[in-house]
Protein backbone atom coordinates (compact mmCIF):
# COMPACT_ATOMS: atom_id res chain seq x y z
CA UNK A 1 0.00 0.00 0.00
CA UNK A 2 2.59 2.73 1.17
CA UNK A 3 4.78 2.21 -1.61
CA UNK A 4 8.88 2.21 -1.80
CA UNK A 5 11.51 2.24 -4.44
CA UNK A 6 13.64 -1.06 -4.22
CA UNK A 7 17.35 0.31 -2.84
CA UNK A 8 16.23 3.42 -2.37
CA UNK A 9 13.42 5.85 -1.14
CA UNK A 10 10.75 7.97 -2.84
CA UNK A 11 11.53 11.50 -2.05
CA UNK A 12 8.66 14.43 -3.10
CA UNK A 13 5.66 13.55 -4.61
CA UNK A 14 4.43 15.20 -7.60
CA UNK A 15 0.78 13.92 -8.31
CA UNK A 16 -0.88 14.39 -11.56
CA UNK A 17 -4.49 13.04 -12.86
CA UNK A 18 -4.84 11.86 -16.40
CA UNK A 19 -6.68 9.34 -18.30
CA UNK A 20 -8.38 7.86 -15.18
CA UNK A 21 -5.01 7.11 -13.53
CA UNK A 22 -3.00 9.24 -10.74
CA UNK A 23 0.30 9.70 -12.22
CA UNK A 24 2.41 10.39 -9.30
CA UNK A 25 6.15 11.36 -10.26
CA UNK A 26 8.40 11.14 -7.58
CA UNK A 27 12.37 11.84 -6.58
CA UNK A 28 14.25 8.71 -6.26
CA UNK A 29 17.05 9.11 -3.46
CA UNK A 30 19.27 5.55 -3.81
CA UNK A 31 21.44 6.99 -0.69
CA UNK A 32 24.65 5.43 -2.21
CA UNK A 33 26.78 7.36 -4.62
CA UNK A 34 29.02 5.27 -4.81
CA UNK A 35 26.97 2.62 -6.58
CA UNK A 36 24.29 4.48 -8.02
CA UNK A 37 25.97 8.17 -8.75
CA UNK A 38 25.10 11.35 -7.08
CA UNK A 39 21.59 13.11 -7.52
CA UNK A 40 17.86 12.30 -7.71
CA UNK A 41 15.90 11.58 -11.28
CA UNK A 42 12.56 11.85 -11.28
CA UNK A 43 10.79 8.52 -11.69
CA UNK A 44 7.24 7.86 -12.08
CA UNK A 45 4.09 5.32 -10.53
CA UNK A 46 0.87 4.76 -11.79
CA UNK A 47 -1.88 4.25 -9.54
CA UNK A 48 -5.93 3.91 -10.00
CA UNK A 49 -6.53 3.18 -6.15
CA UNK A 50 -3.26 4.13 -3.92
CA UNK A 51 -3.03 0.11 -3.37
CA UNK A 52 -1.62 -1.31 -6.75
CA UNK A 53 1.16 0.09 -7.99
CA UNK A 54 2.83 0.02 -11.62
CA UNK A 55 6.59 1.63 -11.95
CA UNK A 56 7.21 3.09 -15.58
CA UNK A 57 10.70 3.93 -14.69
CA UNK A 58 12.88 7.41 -15.10
CA UNK A 59 11.20 10.16 -16.08
CA UNK A 60 14.15 13.21 -15.60
CA UNK A 61 17.10 12.07 -15.79
CA UNK A 62 19.60 14.00 -13.39
CA UNK A 63 22.91 16.23 -14.90
CA UNK A 64 26.01 15.55 -13.98
CA UNK A 65 28.40 17.51 -11.49
CA UNK A 66 28.71 20.10 -14.34
CA UNK A 67 25.10 21.04 -15.11
CA UNK A 68 22.37 22.95 -13.41
CA UNK A 69 20.10 19.84 -12.72
CA UNK A 70 22.47 17.14 -10.82
CA UNK A 71 19.85 16.82 -8.34
CA UNK A 72 16.17 17.01 -10.64
CA UNK A 73 14.15 18.34 -7.52
CA UNK A 74 10.23 19.59 -6.76
CA UNK A 75 7.98 20.99 -9.47
CA UNK A 76 4.89 20.35 -11.40
CA UNK A 77 3.17 19.17 -14.32
CA UNK A 78 0.89 21.15 -16.74
CA UNK A 79 -0.42 20.02 -20.33
CA UNK A 80 -1.85 22.61 -23.12
CA UNK A 81 -3.22 21.69 -26.50
CA UNK A 82 -1.24 18.04 -26.67
CA UNK A 83 1.88 19.63 -24.91
CA UNK A 84 2.76 18.42 -21.26
CA UNK A 85 4.98 20.60 -19.77
CA UNK A 86 7.30 19.88 -16.59
CA UNK A 87 8.54 22.66 -14.40
CA UNK A 88 11.30 21.69 -12.21
CA UNK A 89 13.75 22.43 -9.74
CA UNK A 90 17.92 21.84 -10.92
CA UNK A 91 20.02 22.37 -7.74
CA UNK A 92 24.04 21.96 -7.68
CA UNK A 93 25.63 22.22 -4.94
CA UNK A 94 28.76 22.85 -6.27
CA UNK A 95 27.67 25.86 -8.15
CA UNK A 96 27.72 28.22 -5.15
CA UNK A 97 31.48 27.48 -4.46
CA UNK A 98 31.06 28.59 -8.59
CA UNK A 99 29.66 31.62 -8.22
CA UNK A 100 26.70 30.26 -10.09
CA UNK A 101 23.02 30.05 -8.11
CA UNK A 102 22.65 26.43 -6.67
CA UNK A 103 18.89 26.36 -8.11
CA UNK A 104 17.26 27.35 -10.58
CA UNK A 105 13.42 26.28 -12.52
CA UNK A 106 13.92 24.49 -15.90
CA UNK A 107 11.70 22.74 -18.24
CA UNK A 108 10.99 19.11 -20.00
CA UNK A 109 7.74 18.94 -22.22
CA UNK A 110 6.53 16.00 -24.09
CA UNK A 111 3.90 15.39 -26.96
CA UNK A 112 2.54 11.87 -25.80
CA UNK A 113 3.42 11.74 -21.46
CA UNK A 114 6.16 8.63 -22.02
CA UNK A 115 9.35 10.81 -24.10
CA UNK A 116 10.34 13.98 -22.03
CA UNK A 117 13.22 16.45 -23.53
CA UNK A 118 14.88 18.64 -21.42
CA UNK A 119 14.50 22.55 -22.83
CA UNK A 120 18.19 23.57 -22.78
CA UNK A 121 17.28 26.91 -23.39
CA UNK A 122 14.77 27.60 -20.62
CA UNK A 123 16.24 28.39 -17.22
CA UNK A 124 14.38 30.58 -14.44
CA UNK A 125 16.34 32.49 -11.56
CA UNK A 126 15.59 34.45 -8.79
CA UNK A 127 15.81 38.20 -9.13
CA UNK A 128 17.63 40.52 -7.29
CA UNK A 129 14.72 41.23 -4.96
CA UNK A 130 15.08 37.42 -3.90
CA UNK A 131 18.00 35.60 -2.33
CA UNK A 132 19.65 33.65 -5.17
CA UNK A 133 19.93 30.36 -4.03
CA UNK A 134 16.73 29.27 -2.36
CA UNK A 135 14.49 29.32 -5.64
CA UNK A 136 12.65 25.88 -6.50
CA UNK A 137 9.73 23.81 -6.59
CA UNK A 138 8.06 25.78 -9.64
CA UNK A 139 3.55 25.08 -9.29
CA UNK A 140 1.92 26.06 -12.62
CA UNK A 141 -1.20 26.58 -13.05
CA UNK A 142 -3.73 29.13 -15.12
CA UNK A 143 -5.11 31.93 -13.70
CA UNK A 144 -8.64 32.37 -15.15
CA UNK A 145 -9.32 35.62 -13.13
CA UNK A 146 -6.00 37.14 -15.03
CA UNK A 147 -5.67 35.25 -18.09
CA UNK A 148 -2.34 34.57 -17.63
CA UNK A 149 -0.13 32.00 -16.01
CA UNK A 150 1.08 31.50 -12.64
CA UNK A 151 3.83 29.98 -11.01
CA UNK A 152 4.62 29.82 -7.21
CA UNK A 153 7.95 28.75 -6.21
CA UNK A 154 9.67 28.57 -3.06
CA UNK A 155 11.76 31.68 -2.00
CA UNK A 156 13.05 33.57 0.24
CA UNK A 157 13.44 37.31 0.48
CA UNK A 158 16.47 39.36 0.91
CA UNK A 159 15.84 41.11 3.62
CA UNK A 160 14.53 41.24 7.67
CA UNK A 161 15.62 38.25 10.23
CA UNK A 162 17.35 35.25 8.52
CA UNK A 163 15.17 32.64 9.32
CA UNK A 164 11.71 33.99 8.96
CA UNK A 165 12.44 35.72 5.21
CA UNK A 166 10.50 32.52 3.62
CA UNK A 167 7.77 33.48 1.07
CA UNK A 168 5.77 31.94 -2.04
CA UNK A 169 6.65 33.68 -4.61
CA UNK A 170 4.72 34.52 -7.83
CA UNK A 171 5.99 34.33 -11.50
CA UNK A 172 3.48 35.03 -14.66
CA UNK A 173 3.65 33.88 -18.14
CA UNK A 174 1.40 34.75 -21.43
CA UNK A 175 2.79 31.21 -23.24
CA UNK A 176 4.47 29.04 -20.08
CA UNK A 177 8.23 29.92 -21.91
CA UNK A 178 8.78 33.23 -20.93
CA UNK A 179 8.30 34.30 -17.49
CA UNK A 180 8.29 37.42 -14.88
CA UNK A 181 9.04 37.02 -11.18
CA UNK A 182 6.97 39.59 -9.32
CA UNK A 183 8.76 41.94 -6.60
CA UNK A 184 5.81 41.55 -4.45
CA UNK A 185 5.19 37.85 -2.87
CA UNK A 186 2.32 36.00 -3.32
CA UNK A 187 2.15 35.04 0.29
CA UNK A 188 4.88 36.20 2.82
CA UNK A 189 3.81 35.49 6.85
CA UNK A 190 7.47 35.99 8.10
CA UNK A 191 7.07 32.86 10.09
CA UNK A 192 9.78 30.30 8.55
CA UNK A 193 13.09 30.05 6.63
CA UNK A 194 11.30 29.06 3.38
CA UNK A 195 7.96 27.39 2.09
CA UNK A 196 8.88 24.23 -0.08
CA UNK A 197 6.82 22.62 -2.48
CA UNK A 198 3.61 24.99 -2.56
CA UNK A 199 0.37 24.06 -4.33
CA UNK A 200 -2.55 25.34 -4.73
CA UNK A 201 -5.94 24.30 -5.04
CA UNK A 202 -9.92 25.63 -5.22
CA UNK A 203 -12.59 23.47 -3.15
CA UNK A 204 -16.17 25.25 -3.32
CA UNK A 205 -15.83 29.02 -2.74
CA UNK A 206 -12.00 28.03 -1.02
CA UNK A 207 -9.07 28.84 -2.30
CA UNK A 208 -6.10 26.54 -0.75
CA UNK A 209 -2.30 27.23 -0.77
CA UNK A 210 -0.54 24.69 0.24
CA UNK A 211 4.09 23.96 1.81
CA UNK A 212 6.21 22.56 3.80
CA UNK A 213 8.35 24.02 6.57
CA UNK A 214 11.53 22.67 8.36
CA UNK A 215 11.71 25.86 10.61
CA UNK A 216 10.01 24.67 13.43
CA UNK A 217 8.34 20.91 13.23
CA UNK A 218 8.89 19.78 9.53
CA UNK A 219 5.08 19.68 8.40
CA UNK A 220 3.10 20.47 5.72
CA UNK A 221 0.27 23.71 7.02
CA UNK A 222 -2.54 25.23 4.65
CA UNK A 223 -3.81 28.23 4.54
CA UNK A 224 -7.21 29.36 3.23
CA UNK A 225 -8.76 32.26 1.27
CA UNK A 226 -11.76 33.64 -0.46
CA UNK A 227 -9.27 35.02 -3.35
CA UNK A 228 -6.42 34.68 -5.01
CA UNK A 229 -5.47 37.89 -3.77
CA UNK A 230 -5.58 36.87 -0.09
CA UNK A 231 -5.70 37.57 2.55
CA UNK A 232 -4.85 33.70 3.40
CA UNK A 233 -6.42 32.79 6.62
CA UNK A 234 -4.59 30.15 9.08
CA UNK A 235 -6.97 27.47 10.40
CA UNK A 236 -7.43 26.13 13.71
CA UNK A 237 -5.59 22.57 12.59
CA UNK A 238 -3.54 24.31 9.89
CA UNK A 239 -1.06 20.84 9.26
CA UNK A 240 -2.54 17.52 7.63
CA UNK A 241 -0.47 15.38 9.74
CA UNK A 242 3.02 15.37 11.88
CA UNK A 243 6.34 15.84 10.94
CA UNK A 244 6.29 12.09 9.66
CA UNK A 245 4.25 13.57 6.29
CA UNK A 246 6.30 15.45 4.56
CA UNK A 247 6.45 17.84 1.00
CA UNK A 248 2.91 17.14 0.63
CA UNK A 249 0.91 17.83 -2.58
CA UNK A 250 -2.43 17.79 -3.89
CA UNK A 251 -4.41 15.95 -6.57
CA UNK A 252 -8.59 15.66 -7.56
CA UNK A 253 -9.71 13.53 -9.77
CA UNK A 254 -12.52 15.44 -10.27
CA UNK A 255 -14.74 14.09 -7.23
CA UNK A 256 -12.06 13.51 -4.40
CA UNK A 257 -9.06 15.00 -3.83
CA UNK A 258 -6.04 13.50 -1.84
CA UNK A 259 -2.80 15.18 -0.66
CA UNK A 260 0.18 13.00 -0.74
CA UNK A 261 3.70 12.97 0.88
CA UNK A 262 6.20 10.75 2.32
CA UNK A 263 6.32 8.77 5.74
CA UNK A 264 10.86 9.35 6.64
CA UNK A 265 12.92 6.31 7.03
CA UNK A 266 14.84 6.44 10.62
CA UNK A 267 18.57 6.81 10.52
CA UNK A 268 19.27 2.98 11.10
CA UNK A 269 15.99 1.24 11.23
CA UNK A 270 16.30 2.31 14.90
CA UNK A 271 13.41 3.76 17.21
CA UNK A 272 14.06 7.58 18.25
CA UNK A 273 17.08 7.95 15.73
CA UNK A 274 16.92 11.38 13.49
CA UNK A 275 14.69 11.09 10.35
CA UNK A 276 15.85 11.16 6.49
CA UNK A 277 14.66 12.41 3.63
CA UNK A 278 12.22 10.15 1.71
CA UNK A 279 10.71 7.50 2.89
CA UNK A 280 7.40 5.46 1.87
CA UNK A 281 4.30 7.25 -0.14
CA UNK A 282 1.49 8.51 2.20
CA UNK A 283 -2.06 9.52 0.76
CA UNK A 284 -4.76 11.01 2.56
CA UNK A 285 -8.42 12.17 1.21
CA UNK A 286 -9.34 15.84 1.94
CA UNK A 287 -12.26 16.50 3.62
CA UNK A 288 -14.18 19.71 2.95
CA UNK A 289 -15.88 21.19 6.60
CA UNK A 290 -18.96 23.37 6.19
CA UNK A 291 -16.71 26.89 7.32
CA UNK A 292 -13.99 25.86 4.70
CA UNK A 293 -11.56 24.17 6.66
CA UNK A 294 -10.11 20.72 5.76
CA UNK A 295 -9.91 17.39 7.46
CA UNK A 296 -7.79 14.07 6.41
CA UNK A 297 -9.21 10.81 5.62
CA UNK A 298 -7.95 7.28 5.41
CA UNK A 299 -8.49 6.93 1.85
CA UNK A 300 -11.82 4.72 0.93
CA UNK A 301 -10.20 2.09 -1.65
CA UNK A 302 -7.10 1.50 1.06
CA UNK A 303 -9.53 0.99 4.15
CA UNK A 304 -11.69 -1.54 1.56
CA UNK A 305 -8.08 -3.21 0.79
CA UNK A 306 -7.86 -4.03 4.30
CA UNK A 307 -10.88 -6.70 4.46
CA UNK A 308 -10.05 -10.22 5.84
CA UNK A 309 -11.30 -10.82 9.47
CA UNK A 310 -8.66 -11.85 11.26
CA UNK A 311 -9.39 -13.51 15.10
CA UNK A 312 -8.46 -11.71 17.99
CA UNK A 313 -9.23 -13.50 21.24
CA UNK A 314 -9.41 -11.91 24.74
CA UNK A 315 -6.09 -12.18 27.24
CA UNK A 316 -4.69 -10.71 30.13
CA UNK A 317 -6.00 -7.99 32.18
CA UNK A 318 -4.66 -5.22 33.48
CA UNK A 319 -6.22 -3.16 36.29
CA UNK A 320 -10.12 -2.95 35.97
CA UNK A 321 -11.68 -4.34 32.10
CA UNK A 322 -15.82 -5.49 31.87
CA UNK A 323 -17.56 -6.21 29.08
CA UNK A 324 -20.39 -3.87 27.01
CA UNK A 325 -21.90 -5.52 24.83
CA UNK A 326 -19.81 -6.18 22.11
CA UNK A 327 -17.18 -4.10 23.38
CA UNK A 328 -15.58 -3.07 26.79
CA UNK A 329 -15.52 -0.54 29.50
CA UNK A 330 -11.99 -0.03 30.29
CA UNK A 331 -10.59 1.39 33.50
CA UNK A 332 -10.34 3.10 36.56
CA UNK A 333 -10.44 6.44 38.56
CA UNK A 334 -6.42 6.05 39.53
CA UNK A 335 -4.10 3.99 37.70
CA UNK A 336 -3.28 1.86 34.85
CA UNK A 337 -5.78 -0.74 33.32
CA UNK A 338 -5.94 -2.93 29.97
CA UNK A 339 -7.11 -5.35 27.56
CA UNK A 340 -4.93 -8.01 25.59
CA UNK A 341 -6.34 -8.83 22.32
CA UNK A 342 -3.40 -11.11 21.13
CA UNK A 343 -1.22 -11.36 18.09
CA UNK A 344 -0.50 -8.30 15.76
CA UNK A 345 -0.08 -9.40 12.42
CA UNK A 346 2.99 -7.80 10.43
CA UNK A 347 0.30 -5.87 7.71
CA UNK A 348 -2.83 -4.85 9.41
CA UNK A 349 -6.04 -2.78 10.17
CA UNK A 350 -7.54 -2.23 13.18
CA UNK A 351 -10.50 -0.17 13.49
CA UNK A 352 -12.88 0.72 16.68
CA UNK A 353 -14.77 3.59 17.93
CA UNK A 354 -13.69 4.95 21.90
CA UNK A 355 -15.71 7.02 23.81
CA UNK A 356 -14.36 8.35 27.28
CA UNK A 357 -16.58 9.18 30.35
CA UNK A 358 -15.78 12.53 32.21
CA UNK A 359 -12.85 11.16 34.56
CA UNK A 360 -10.70 9.85 31.51
CA UNK A 361 -7.35 11.63 30.92
CA UNK A 362 -5.01 8.76 28.39
CA UNK A 363 -6.73 6.52 26.36
CA UNK A 364 -4.06 3.92 24.32
CA UNK A 365 -3.71 1.43 21.81
CA UNK A 366 -0.77 -0.49 22.18
CA UNK A 367 1.28 -2.78 19.40
CA UNK A 368 3.30 -5.26 19.66
CA UNK A 369 3.48 -5.75 23.55
CA UNK A 370 5.24 -8.18 24.85
CA UNK A 371 4.02 -10.53 27.57
CA UNK A 372 3.69 -8.34 30.78
CA UNK A 373 2.88 -5.25 28.78
CA UNK A 374 6.53 -3.66 29.78
CA UNK A 375 7.93 -2.92 26.19
CA UNK A 376 4.80 -1.66 23.21
CA UNK A 377 4.21 1.07 21.01
CA UNK A 378 1.38 3.19 22.03
CA UNK A 379 -0.88 5.54 20.20
CA UNK A 380 -2.55 7.72 22.81
CA UNK A 381 -5.60 9.98 22.70
CA UNK A 382 -4.84 12.31 25.23
CA UNK A 383 -8.02 14.55 26.55
CA UNK A 384 -5.99 16.28 28.80
CA UNK A 385 -3.52 18.12 26.11
CA UNK A 386 -5.97 17.44 23.40
CA UNK A 387 -3.46 15.49 21.06
CA UNK A 388 -3.07 12.41 19.77
CA UNK A 389 0.46 10.45 20.27
CA UNK A 390 2.68 7.97 19.15
CA UNK A 391 5.43 6.87 21.84
CA UNK A 392 7.39 3.57 22.75
CA UNK A 393 7.68 2.48 25.99
CA UNK A 394 10.40 2.14 27.49
CA UNK A 395 11.64 5.24 25.83
CA UNK A 396 15.36 4.48 24.42
CA UNK A 397 16.31 8.48 25.51
CA UNK A 398 16.47 8.27 29.67
CA UNK A 399 17.75 11.59 29.41
CA UNK A 400 14.06 12.68 27.88
CA UNK A 401 11.60 11.09 30.08
CA UNK A 402 8.71 13.59 28.83
CA UNK A 403 9.57 13.56 25.39
CA UNK A 404 6.76 11.81 23.06
CA UNK A 405 7.88 10.50 19.91
CA UNK A 406 5.06 12.45 17.99
CA UNK A 407 2.27 13.95 18.71
CA UNK A 408 -0.10 16.01 16.68
CA UNK A 409 -3.30 18.36 17.84
CA UNK A 410 -6.97 16.76 17.91
CA UNK A 411 -10.58 18.26 18.93
CA UNK A 412 -11.60 15.16 21.53
CA UNK A 413 -13.50 15.87 24.47
CA UNK A 414 -15.22 13.34 27.24
CA UNK A 415 -18.97 12.14 26.34
CA UNK A 416 -18.26 11.73 22.86
CA UNK A 417 -17.74 8.80 20.24
CA UNK A 418 -15.15 8.54 17.91
CA UNK A 419 -13.69 6.74 15.03
CA UNK A 420 -10.07 5.12 14.93
CA UNK A 421 -8.22 4.20 12.03
CA UNK A 422 -4.84 2.37 12.50
CA UNK A 423 -2.85 0.82 9.32
CA UNK A 424 0.58 -1.19 10.17
CA UNK A 425 2.20 -2.25 7.00
CA UNK A 426 5.89 -3.15 8.04
CA UNK A 427 7.11 -0.66 9.96
CA UNK A 428 5.01 2.43 8.51
CA UNK A 429 2.16 2.97 10.86
CA UNK A 430 -0.59 5.30 9.75
CA UNK A 431 -3.37 6.87 12.30
CA UNK A 432 -7.11 8.41 10.99
CA UNK A 433 -8.85 9.96 13.87
CA UNK A 434 -12.20 10.17 12.82
CA UNK A 435 -11.92 11.57 9.77
CA UNK A 436 -10.41 14.65 10.71
CA UNK A 437 -6.89 13.92 11.36
CA UNK A 438 -3.79 11.79 10.32
CA UNK A 439 -0.55 10.84 12.45
CA UNK A 440 1.97 9.22 10.46
CA UNK A 441 5.09 7.44 12.52
CA UNK A 442 7.46 4.42 12.13
CA UNK A 443 7.89 1.25 14.34
CA UNK A 444 10.92 -0.38 13.95
CA UNK A 445 12.41 -2.54 16.57
CA UNK A 446 10.02 -4.35 18.50
CA UNK A 447 9.15 -6.22 15.75
CA UNK A 448 6.32 -8.93 16.90
CA UNK A 449 3.92 -9.21 19.71
CA UNK A 450 0.33 -8.25 21.07
CA UNK A 451 -2.31 -5.66 20.76
CA UNK A 452 -4.60 -4.31 22.97
CA UNK A 453 -6.27 -1.21 24.90
CA UNK A 454 -5.17 0.36 27.78
CA UNK A 455 -6.42 3.59 29.92
CA UNK A 456 -4.15 6.10 32.26
CA UNK A 457 -6.42 7.42 34.95
CA UNK A 458 -10.22 7.37 34.14
CA UNK A 459 -12.10 4.96 32.12
CA UNK A 460 -13.36 4.85 28.21
CA UNK A 461 -15.30 2.62 26.09
CA UNK A 462 -14.73 1.04 22.99
CA UNK A 463 -16.91 -0.63 20.61
CA UNK A 464 -16.95 -2.31 16.88
CA UNK A 465 -13.47 -3.31 16.96
CA UNK A 466 -12.38 -5.12 13.40
CA UNK A 467 -9.37 -6.79 12.84
CA UNK A 468 -8.10 -7.07 9.55
CA UNK A 469 -5.71 -7.66 6.67
CA UNK A 470 -5.07 -7.33 3.36
CA UNK A 471 -7.00 -9.31 0.89
CA UNK A 472 -5.05 -11.71 -1.64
Amino acid sequence: MYFRPKDSVAGDIIPFYRDGSYQLFYLRDYRNAEKYGEGTPWHLLETKDFVRFTEKGEVISRGDKEEQDLYVYTGSVFEKENISYIFYTGYNPYFMKQGKRREAVMLSVSTDFQKWEKQEGFCLCAPDCFEPHDFRDPFVFFNEETGEYNMLLAARLNYGPSRRRGCTALAVSDDLLHWEVREKPFYSPRLYFTHECPDLFRMGDWWYLVFSEFTQKCETHYRMSRSLDGPWLTPEYDTFDNRNFYAAKTVSDGKDRYVIGWNPTHVGDEDFADTQWGGSVIVHRLVQRADGQLYVALPQTIKEAYGAPVCWQEGAVIGSVSKLGEGWRIGRPEGFSSLDLGKLEENCRISFRVSFEGDCKIFYLYLNSDEDNEAAYYVGIDLVMGRLTFDRWPRKRSDYPFMLETERKIPVEPGRSYCVDVIKEGSVLEVYFDEKAAMSARMYELAQGTFGFATQVGTAQVTGLAYLTADE
